[in-house]
């Protein structure tokens, strides 16, 4: 090979590249804009079928589901799901059919996740076959704007990062945009929380500096984990494990409201709150490893405003943080 035809070839690669990227991320904008799904409905179902196999062959399947029977189909919903996880697995491989087909909610829903997931090749082009939208307010005004649904994850990055199998966590933003959105569209807010999730790994304590600079350098939060036969940081290899859904009462929200006061957002959070800590707790020990159920649910705001313990017989007090 000539010396000089190397760079030329290398240039038409990066061309070839640069030309792909741009067409992906053009085919993501425009499914955003028109509300859409990306490509043939039998693509994202194949894609579920081969993702829950998978799953299988791993040990990790649905064991359980309800509270479904609460959601009204004629209504729209802003879903939110707890806990994050290590990588976000069961979301992806063992519930994304749900919101192709419109499962519980009566229509198809856009699950969301980090921006910059969606610009990894294959990673972002799986995650927009199966119905996944970056979770930046451009993308979810789009969607709700159109009458759309969304499920977000409160915690984000913040609460991957401090992910672990030993205790249930939710995280909380500063501002709580997912309340405020929810109020300006006046929808309902629809909790779903996975159990089982946070146990599809372990962590490896003592390299959260390595996890920051991580998070630095490519702007993704990936804490060092172990799965099955102790594989670090293999996503795709999950321990053995009975994963439980359990779907909430609707959250109330009130009419639409562009501009809520933070009263309002408080208000509307402390109902939130309320109703998460009820799912869980009725069901923590069913659904967790005995230990994991004893050290409870610790809700973490980012704020630092205080949280309440909302005290009940039925269900032990609230772990609680404000960092």
């Amino acid at each position: 090979m000539a010396p000089a035809a190397l760079p030329q070839r290398l240039l038409v690669a990066l061309a070839a590249i640069g030309a792909f990227t741009q067409w992906r991320l053009s085919v993501l904008r425009h499914s955003i804009r028109i509300g859409k799904p990306v490509g043939p409905l039998w693509l994202p179902l194949l894609v579920t079928k081969v993702l829950r196999l998978w799953s299988w062959l791993m040990g990790v399947t649905v064991k359980s589901e309800s509270g479904a029977e609460l959601v009204d189909q004629s209504r729209r919903y802003m879903i939110t799901w707890h806990p994050h996880g290590f990588i976000v697995y069961c979301p992806i491989f063992l519930l994304a059919e749900k919101s192709i087909v419109g499962d519980p909610i009566g229509k198809p829903w856009h699950c969301t996740g980090a921006p910059v997931l969606f610009n990894v090749p294959i990673m972002g082009d799986t995650l927009q076959v199966l119905n996944g939208r970056p979770v930046d307010k451009k993308s979810l005004e789009s969607i709700m704007g159109q009458g759309g649904t969304v499920a977000v994850q409160p915690g984000g990055m913040a609460e991957q990062k401090v992910t672990t199998h030993e205790q249930e966590q939710a995280m909380f933003p500063a501002n709580l945009g997912f309340i405020r959105m929810a109020i300006k569209y006046g929808t309902p807010l629809l909790i779903v929380y996975i159990f089982g999730e946070n146990q599809l790994f372990r962590r490896v304590s003592g390299f959260e500096r390595l996890t920051e600079m991580f998070f630095k350098l490519s702007g993704m939060a990936l804490p060092l984990f172990v799965g099955k036969a102790g594989l670090p940081v293999s996503g795709l290899t999950p321990r053995a494990t009975d994963v439980h859904v359990r779907w909430g009462a609707p959250v109330e929200v009130g009419e639409p409201d562009a501009n809520p006061s933070d009263d309002k957002v408080e208000e509307v959070f402390q109902r939130y709150l309320s109703e998460l800590c009820r799912v869980f707790y009725a069901n923590a020990q069913e659904c967790l490893p005995p230990d994991v159920a004893a050290r409870g649910l610790k809700i973490i705001r980012l704020d630092r405003k205080p949280v309440p313990e909302f005290a009940a017989s039925d269900r032990p007090p609230v772990a609680r943080s404000r960092l």
